[in-house]
């Protein structure tokens, strides 16, 4: 006997989950190389107040958290008269990009720890922001429910 075929969202769920983790072991591996980056090539001297720099990196740290948030609320936006094929791909879309932009976080810490404090105290804000996006495009059960039920129909009118 050969076990039922799973429903169509619980496989968009997968493909989330399989995307968002991808994208987390990303990070992961990007941590490691700024830290022996940092590691191995002393800090930038830069011509820049250092405090206008770090409001700067700051700056856009926040408006990766920003940029991630809309994109997991904007893309994941689904026409109810949509085919669910089209609101699966819609959500493995949103999930995916909220954890790539995540990452950006990373290449920013890079630069801040060159220019500004290479410090783990430093870098730390932005390690954990991009791992903190990551972990929020993990898709929840809960996202897709209802998925699998056809689109409501147009009320009829009573003319």
């Amino acid at each position: 006997m050969t076990a039922p075929a799973p429903s169509a969202s619980v496989i968009w769920l997968e493909r989330a989950r399989s995307r968002a983790l991808n994208v987390l072991v990303l990070d992961g591996l990007t941590i490691l190389a700024t830290a022996l980056i940092l590691r191995r090539w002393a800090p930038i001297d830069v011509d820049v107040d250092l405090g206008a720099l770090k409001l700067l990196f700051f700056g856009a740290l926040f408006a990766c958290f920003v940029a991630a948030r809309i994109a997991l609320r904007v893309l994941e936006i689904r026409d109810e008269s949509a085919g669910p094929e089209a609101r699966g791909r819609a959500y493995v879309r949103s999930r995916t990009a909220t954890a790539a932009i995540g990452w950006l976080a990373l290449p920013l810490g890079l630069g801040y720890g060159l220019t500004v404090d290479p410090s783990l105290r430093g870098l730390a804000p932005f390690w954990i922001a991009a791992m903190l996006l990551g972990v929020t495009a993990l898709p929840r059960k809960f996202d897709l429910e209802g998925f699998d039920e056809p689109p409501p129909s147009e009320p009829e009118s009573d003319a």
